[in-house]
């Protein structure tokens, strides 16, 4: 046979949670493993030494393992999300103690242009297999929409100037450009956004300055600003 089934009621305590079974007391087991024609002399190791744990649970986070490829003009609306966000794993505290978040099994989603709702399998790390995970299954949710191109000519504002100079910058009107849902497209107003140059961040030798955005709507995305940098002079 490949394995034989040893008695652990005969094996003695040695302290520490720790017990010891006579591998010559279990003879008689071992012989009607291996045949009838076959006497057993000696069985090395002598002594099998059994460790026995307290069985305990903790709750981790769960990670997808997941990435999603959109179809053109569609984008994820946010970061994908699996529910519960928190599982229960139970097993020897040891083997708990190395585990801080379980894992998704992977998977890749492409060409995606509608919501996804996927219940995956939890996986635990390598080489642990005397823990349980409850639930074993998550679903994962990526919410996926349909975005458009927008576009806007604003002002460009200096500020952190000096009441003795004069920042003058060449364009003095930037483009803003970014994407937005189609559902949301209607709502965007120029006065949502604003572009300044910040004087503090001038260098030397340097006949540029960047063009930030200071305020902007929550729910767009890729912003981006044409020109990006702009010349500028200053006059005292």
């Amino acid at each position: 046979k490949e394995s034989v089934q040893l008695d652990l009621g005969h094996a003695r305590s040695i302290g520490g949670g720790d017990y010891a079974l006579a591998t010559n007391s279990s003879q008689h087991i071992l012989s009607t493993g291996i045949g009838k024609d076959i006497r057993i002399v000696r069985v090395y190791p002598d002594t099998i030494i059994i460790g026995f744990e307290g069985k305990m649970e903790k709750r981790v986070p769960v990670r997808p393992r997941v990435t999603v490829n959109c179809s053109p003009m569609f984008r994820l609306g946010d970061s994908i999300r699996v529910t519960p966000e928190y599982v229960t794993i139970s097993g020897p505290e040891a083997l708990l103690d190395k585990i801080s978040f379980v894992e998704t099994e992977g998977r890749e989603f492409n060409d995606v242009n509608a919501n996804i709702s996927e219940d995956l399998k939890l996986i635990l790390p390598e080489g642990i297999t005397q823990v349980s995970v409850q639930p074993s299954i998550v679903k994962v949710i990526a919410v996926v929409g349909k975005y458009t191109e927008g576009r806007f000519t604003i002002p460009l504002s200096t500020i952190n100037v000096p009441s003795n100079v004069d920042l003058k910058t060449f364009p003095d009107k930037v483009d803003v450009i970014f994407q937005v849902p189609v559902e949301n497209y209607s709502v965007i107003k120029p006065e949502m956004f604003r572009a300044v140059a910040d004087y503090r961040k001038v260098q030397k030798g340097s006949q540029s300055l960047e063009v930030e955005i200071v305020k902007q709507p929550l729910y767009i995305r890729n912003l981006k600003t044409e020109p990006a940098r702009v010349d500028f002079i200053i006059r005292k």
